[in-house]
């Protein structure tokens, strides 16, 4: 028989530091994820409407922005909730999703990153030939990959970190990663 809890609920303890200073620390935190919510958006809506912004480097740079707003929709609502409240707690698929969309965000980005310094690369050392190397074509699919690729590779450290046993309901973080209350 193994030694394991059904947990249903995760207590996050990161923010025990901070009871002092909450409405503070909310209205920075609040403020910070707007900021980042319209300048990716902004972004976003002026690549898509300017038609001399259509080259691979700004749709790329399009790709990091929704990309953004993908990674602070998985931590900033749920740490704005958690300021507000005096017992931060968080479902266990919903602490499973958190650390999903956080690995995956961080993924994303940094494919897409590559796929960016790709790009610049040919433009550099191979200028006259930049056109036939970078289509449309070749864009659409580096973008796929940068998109696909980590969110299948996402699925595996939770898919694994789901079969584990639990130790707990405790985490002492802001946020949930795979290796949150799980037994080692």
């Amino acid at each position: 028989m193994e030694n394991s809890t059904q947990v249903k609920f995760f207590y996050l303890f990161g923010l025990q530091e901070t009871f002092n200073n909450k409405s503070v620390y909310f209205i920075l935190s609040l403020i910070t994820y707007l900021l980042i919510i319209t300048v990716n958006l902004t972004l976003i809506i002026t690549i898509i409407q300017e038609k001399g912004l259509h080259e691979p480097m700004y749709i790329f740079l399009c790709s990091l922005s929704v990309n953004g707003l993908y990674g602070t929709a998985g931590f900033y609502p749920k740490f704005l909730l958690d300021l507000q409240s005096d017992v931060q707690v968080i479902s266990y698929g919903g602490c499973f999703t958190q650390a999903y969309v956080i690995y995956t965000s961080v993924l994303c980005e940094i494919y897409t990153l590559t796929v960016m310094s790709y790009d610049r690369y040919v433009a550099i050392c191979r200028p006259l030939l930049y056109h036939n190397i970078v289509t449309s074509l070749t864009v659409r699919k580096l973008l796929l990959v940068a998109w696909c690729y980590p969110l299948f590779i996402g699925l595996i450290p939770v898919s694994l970190a789901v079969r584990l046993p639990l130790c707990g309901s405790r985490i002492d973080k802001l946020f949930c990663d795979c290796q949150s209350g799980v037994c080692r």
